[in-house]
C-alpha cells in the first residue's frame, strides 16, 4: 500500500519572514500547523529538510521533535539530513531523543548534499568536503553502535572515541535509515559509497529526480543489493522525493513552481518548463493523479512530497482530495 509523506516548508518560513517574531509566526502556523493538519487529512508522514549554511532553515531533528508533541501517529522523517556536518555522538544522542519522545516514530534519510553552497558550507563547518561521503558512513557506523546496547570504541581517521555511551536507546527497533541519491541512472548501477551504503544499512531507498522506468529498474538493483547482503528486501522501503504544484493548468503550475524555485535557490538561473516538469508532477488534478500511478506502478511505496508553491495549506488539501 503507497504512503504519503509531505515535506515541512522548514526553508520558506525563514525566506519569508522578515523578523525573528514574524519566524516565530510562521513557525507555528507554518510548520507545526501544518504538520497537524497533514495528520488530519490522512497524510502518512511529515520530512524535513536539512542545510546549515548553504540554505539557512529550521534545524530538523528539532523541529521534528516539536512536531512529535503537536501529532499522534505521522511518521516523522528527515529528507535529507546531513549528519557528517555534526559530530556523530551528537546525531546519536538527538536522534534517539526525537524517536523516544515521538513514540519511535523517527525515518531518518541522510545524504552527502549536492548543489551550490554546499562545498562552502562544509568548508566553514571545517569539514573535509572531498571526504564527506567517507565521513558519513564512518558517522552513521558510530551511530548505529550507540543507538545499540554496547559501548563504542573508535579511533580511525575520522573520529577517536573509548567506551561512548550515550545513556538512551531508540524506542523498539532502531529508526530506518533511508538512503538517499540524485543525478545518475541506477540503471547502470550504483556508486560504490552509495552501493555499501544501502548494503550495510540501507532501510529504503530516497532517491529525486527520475523517470519510473529509471526508478522501477533501479528499485531492482537495490533490493538485489540488499538480498546479497543476506537481509530481506522485503523489508527494504521503495520511498521517492518529488515536487508537486496542483493548478487549474499545468502553465498556471509551472509559473508558481518556477517563482518558489527562484526564491529557494536562487543561484540555479533561469529554468526551463521542462527543467520543471522533471522535478515532479504540475497541473491539475488529473496529472498529479496519473504521476503517482506511473510511479506506484514503477514501485514507489512512499511519496515524500513537496509542495513548490506559496499557498501550502490549499496543496495539502487539493493534494489529499487526490489520493483519498
Amino acid at each position: 500500500m503507497v504512503s504519503h509523506g509531505y515535506v515541512l516548508p522548514t526553508r520558506g518560513v525563514v525566506l519569508s519572514a522578515d523578523d525573528s517574531l514574524e519566524q516565530a509566526a510562521r513557525v507555528q502556523s507554518e510548520v507545526i500547523g501544518l504538520a497537524r493538519r497533514a495528520e488530519s487529512l490522512g497524510f502518512d508522514g511529515v520530512w524535513a529538510g536539512d542545510s546549515v549554511l548553504a540554505k539557512p532553515r529550521l534545524e530538523p531533528l528539532s523541529t521534528l521533535a516539536a512536531v512529535a508533541g503537536a501529532t499522534e501517529s505521522v511518521t516523522l522523517g528527515t529528507a535529507v539530513y546531513l549528519p557528517q556536518l555534526r559530530h556523530p555522538v551528537h546525531v546519536a544522542h538527538q536522534t534517539a531523543t526525537v524517536d523516544l519522545v515521538s513514540g519511535g516514530r523517527l525515518a531518518l534519510g541522510v545524504g552527502v548534499g549536492v548543489g551550490d553552497g554546499v562545498e562552502a558550507e562544509h568548508d566553514q563547518l571545517d569539514v573535509p568536503y572531498e571526504r564527506r561521503g567517507a565521513l558519513l558512513d564512518d558517522g552513521l557506523e558510530i551511530l548505529e553502535g550507540l543507538w545499540s546496547d554496547e559501548p563504542v570504541t573508535v579511533d580511525d581517521e575520522f573520529f577517536e572515541l573509548g567506551d561512548a555511551d550515550i545513556g538512551i536507546r531508540p524506542c523498539g527497533s532502531p529508526p530506518p535509515i533511508y538512503i538517499a541519491s540524485a543525478t545518475f541512472d541506477p540503471r547502470d548501477g550504483f556508486p560504490r559509497q552509495i552501493r555499501d551504503r544501502i548494503a550495510t544499512r540501507g532501510g529504503g531507498w530516497l532517491p529525486i529526480g527520475m523517470s519510473p522506468e529509471m526508478y522501477e529498474g533501479g528499485l531492482d538493483r537495490a533490493r538485489e543489493i540488499v538480498d546479497d547482503a543476506g537481509r530481506d528486501p522485503a523489508g527494504f522501503d521503495a520511498a521517492y522525493y518529488h515536487d508537486v504544484v496542483i493548478a487549474e493548468t499545468e502553465a498556471e503550475a509551472i509559473d508558481q513552481a518556477r517563482d518558489f524555485l527562484d526564491r529557494y535557490y536562487p543561484s540555479w538561473g533561469a529554468l526551463s518548463d521542462d527543467d520543471i516538469r522533471k522535478r515532479g508532477a504540475f497541473g491539475p488534478p488529473s496529472v498529479v493523479a496519473d504521476h503517482l500511478e506511473r510511479y506506484a506502478d514503477a514501485g514507489v511505496e512512499t511519496f515524500v512530497t513537496r509542495f513548490t508553491a506559496a499557498d501550502q495549506r490549499e496543496q495539502l488539501r487539493r493534494f489529499a482530495d487526490i489520493v483519498d
